[in-house]
Order: structure tokens, then sequence, then C-alpha cells
């Protein structure tokens, strides 16, 4: 029950952070207002995240090399996707990718980790390696792209 609530609230700050992420140069007020807005939008749900694959470690069966690889993807992608979020602003709209798949893919690798009857449909470790081998190339491309 407690992972469904999670599930819930992360789907409500996944569209709320979406819902701040800006491809205009306004200025002012509102243009810093927006931005304090996406930046708490964006903490909460990468906070929930975490707390999702958290439960999903100690909860479900997450084999612990998938663990271990998580504690370090999870807050890696988290930073990611503000930067990338400070890319969409700067008009380089490709970077949306970032915001939009990022939290996605956290989410699905700590559901099926979490859920018996999602782990039979995908036996073995091949679809936790797929999605946290997704999210450190995501992370890295995007990184490295909103460096140059």
């Amino acid at each position: 029950m407690g992972t469904i609530i999670l599930m819930v609230l992360a789907s409500a700050l996944y569209v709320a952070m979406l819902t701040t992420v800006s491809f205009s140069a306004g200025g002012g007020e509102a243009a810093m207002g927006q931005a304090i807005a996406s930046f708490m939008f964006t903490v909460a749900l990468w906070f929930v995240l975490a707390l999702l694959v958290a439960a999903a470690a100690i909860m479900g069966e997450m084999p612990r090399r998938i663990v271990v690889i998580s504690a370090l993807l999870v807050p890696l992608a988290g930073v990611t996707t503000f930067v990338a979020i400070d890319a969409c602003s700067r008009h380089m709209k490709w970077a949306v990718i970032g915001p939009v798949l990022l939290p996605l893919l956290v989410a699905s690798l700590a559901m099926v980790a979490r859920f018996a009857k999602l782990r039979a449909a995908w036996p073995g470790d091949g679809l936790s390696f797929a999605v946290c081998s997704s999210v450190a190339v995501l992370s890295l491309v995007l990184l490295v792209a909103a460096a140059m």
C-alpha cells in the first residue's frame, strides 16, 4: 500500500514538474517564481523516487548489484533532470527528454522490483540492467550535451 501511495505522489509531482519546464527566456519575477516552483517540484519528485527505489530494495526482490547501481544512478538522474530543465530554459528544446524519461525509467525500475507479478513478466535481471543502462547513458549524454 505504501508503494502505491508513493507512486501516486510521484505521478502528481511528475506532472507538476513537467508543467514548470519553460522554453522561454522571459525575465522578471514571473520567471523567478517559475524557476523556484520548478526547483521545488523537482526536488520533491526525486526525493519520492528515491524513497520508491528504497522501498523496492527493502521490500521487493531487487538484486544487490541493482541496489548499488541504483544508489549511484538515482542521484545522477536527479541532477541530470535539473541540468536538463535549465537547458530547456536556454532554448535547448531537445533537453526536455531528460525530465520526461528519467523519472519514468527510475519509477519503472522500482515497480518491477517491488511487485511480484511484474517480476514474473520479466524474469531475470535483464530488464533492471536495461533500465539502469538507459538511465546512465541518457544522463551522461544530457550532461555532456548541456555542457557544450
